[in-house]
């Protein structure tokens, strides 16, 4: 999938890449025919040295099937390699174009006239009104970047600007790190439009905001609240539709929006929804435009008007819920790992999969079904005593008994690489088995179930396939707009949870499809939205509480992916 280009990152030239192209195919669509024909061979090795940030050569398509997958034993690296291997030497700073407003160049420790406060209050904030207000390390505008805010933010702030330079309102120091320019994209009035607007902060567990998909014809975006007359006019086809959607709520798959707020105030009495700073939108205009066939939106408020229910969304748009679906949140989690629950694990994959307990009169017998995508702790000697069916038998923590074809099974590796010292945080990915377990050193702490890319294991650069070596997390965004080429065009706003560990490959929540532990993505590892947050949470660099991204080139954590 690709992200949306942002602004130019100084030592970031591989800000927001491509992840493949569009992850998109039906739920509960079965694995590519490319993955699931692999032949049933042991695959070869990874180097046992692999370089940090850089993939690892593109392995031969030889795999065991899945359910074979516990008995081969995946060599990590070397665990003689320096533990500061993946250090990478950020490259030089490169000049950032001062936007057009604050080219008049002031001394950076010009304190005249600096600007008042919209009301004196003992505690000084700021707020964001753009989609992206950029962080920096040092108040000027070619100093690195450490993140960005996102319209509604607030945070504290110093009383007075460190400097004017190329910032006529003054470079403001913020909490915890940082200095934001005044004026371009962020003001002091903490009650201005957008900032009130705005103000709804994504949820940090699950998805962070309603989503929405568009449906076949795609909703108009508007400016404001269209009148009856209006929405005939943009939308000729209007009279038919309600008819059709309204017949929407009898399918299964519908999911109902969540109750209506109350009317944003800011489009009472037919007034436009301010535009986030950037783009220009003219006061007199109805609608944007059309949004994209393939789109989506996360949405700050629904709310009625003249008998149809709106959005806004987060770019502050208006948008008729009746043209879109609203998107079911994967109820899917994976485990916690504690001291009574830890690795090995198994992830029931069949959905006719049962529990094996002793019979009455000796034996195993049939016991309660498992709940597909379960997790079931295994015994440290998982191997049962006997077969069922021609299927080997795994012994669950609880005494009863799965079949092995019916799950696939996560252990800890034999051989622990040199990073999985003194607490280091790091990520295992493995590409056949469809799973990852966040390490603390030595100690597995969560495990779960995701999608890699639909081509299993082949070359990254030609088909959808996710990369593989040992990489850092440089970029975290709460959430970031992710659309397509001329090929392949989408539109999806506000991916949630997207962690950038090389050029166009990412750890990111799918809200799109639940088909996690089938491989599905353009490349990306794809996670279920609850598994995202934690794991959000969880690495570094960490997201500062009201920023929306923070980056490092340095400190991020370990990203291990194998086959």
């Amino acid at each position: 999938m690709r992200a949306r280009r942002l602004a130019p990152l100084p030592a970031l030239a591989f800000a927001l890449a491509a992840c493949g192209q569009a992850e998109l195919s039906p739920v509960n669509g079965a694995a590519p025919a490319s993955f699931a024909a692999l032949p049933q061979t042991p695959p070869p090795l990874l180097p046992t040295t692999p370089e940090i940030a850089v993939a690892a050569p593109p392995l031969q398509e030889t795999a065991p099937a899945t359910g074979d997958l516990e008995d081969q034993a995946f060599a990590p690296p070397d665990p003689d390699v320096p533990a500061n291997a993946q250090e990478i030497d950020p490259p030089p700073d490169e000049p950032i174009e001062a936007e057009p407003e604050h080219l008049e160049d002031q001394a950076e420790d010009d304190d005249n006239n600096p600007p008042i406060d919209p009301e004196p209050r003992d505690e000084h904030e700021i707020a964001s009104v753009a989609k992206e207000t950029w962080i920096f390390a040092e108040p000027r505008w070619t100093s690195r970047k450490l993140g960005y805010l996102r319209a509604g933010s607030i945070v504290k702030r110093e009383p007075k600007p460190k400097g004017f330079r190329s910032c006529k309102e003054g470079w403001y120091g913020i909490h915890p790190t940082g200095f934001v320019c005044a004026g371009a994209g962020a003001t002091l009035d903490i009650h201005d439009p957008v900032v009130e607007t705005s103000s709804k902060r994504p949820s940090m567990s699950g998805l962070p905001y309603t989503y929405v998909m568009s449906r076949n014809p795609p909703p108009p975006l508007y400016i404001r609240l269209p009148s009856p007359a209006e929405q005939r006019r943009v939308e000729p086809d209007l009279p038919s539709h309600l008819r059709k959607t309204s017949l929407t709520s009898l399918d299964q798959s519908f999911v109902a929006p969540p109750p209506p707020d109350p009317t944003p105030g800011v489009l009472l009495y037919d007034r436009p929804a301010p535009g986030l700073r950037g783009p220009f939108r003219s006061p007199d205009a109805l609608f944007l435009g059309t949004a994209r066939p393939r789109s989506a939106y996360a949405l700050l408020s629904t709310f009625d008007h003249e008998g149809r229910r709106f959005g806004l969304t987060t770019e502050l748009e208006v948008i008729p819920i009746d043209r879109t679906r609203v998107v079911r949140q994967s109820s899917f989690a994976g485990l916690t790992l504690t001291g009574e629950s830890s690795l090995p694990v198994a992830f029931v994959r069949s959905r006719r999969a049962v529990r094996y307990v002793p019979g009455p009169h000796g034996g195993l017998v049939a016991g309660d079904p498992l709940p597909f995508r379960a997790a079931v702790p295994l015994a440290s000697n998982f191997v049962g005593p006997q077969t069922i069916g021609g299927a080997q038998l795994l012994a669950a923590k609880d005494g009863s008994f799965l079949r092995a074809d019916q799950v696939v099974k996560v252990s800890r590796p034999k051989r622990l690489p040199a990073w999985a010292s003194a607490g280091r945080k790091w990520i295992d990915v493995s590409i056949l088995n469809q799973t990852l377990v966040a390490y603390e050193g030595e100690k597995p702490v969560y495990v779960t179930l995701v999608s890699t890319g639909a081509d299993g294991l082949g070359d990254p650069k030609k088909t959808h396939s996710t990369i593989q070596g040992a990489f850092l997390i440089h970029t975290k965004h709460v959430t970031v707009t992710m659309d397509g080429d001329d090929d392949d065009q989408f539109d999806f706003r506000d991916v949630p949870f997207v962690q950038y560990f090389t050029e166009g490959f990412a750890l990111h929540a799918a809200y799109w499809h639940d088909d996690f532990g089938t491989p599905r993505s353009h490349g990306c590892v794809n996670l279920a939205p609850i598994d995202a947050a934690w794991l959000f949470a969880w690495t570094t660099p960490e997201v500062p509480p009201a920023w929306h991204a923070a980056l490092s080139l340095k400190k991020g954590t370990l990203v291990y992916i194998h086959p």
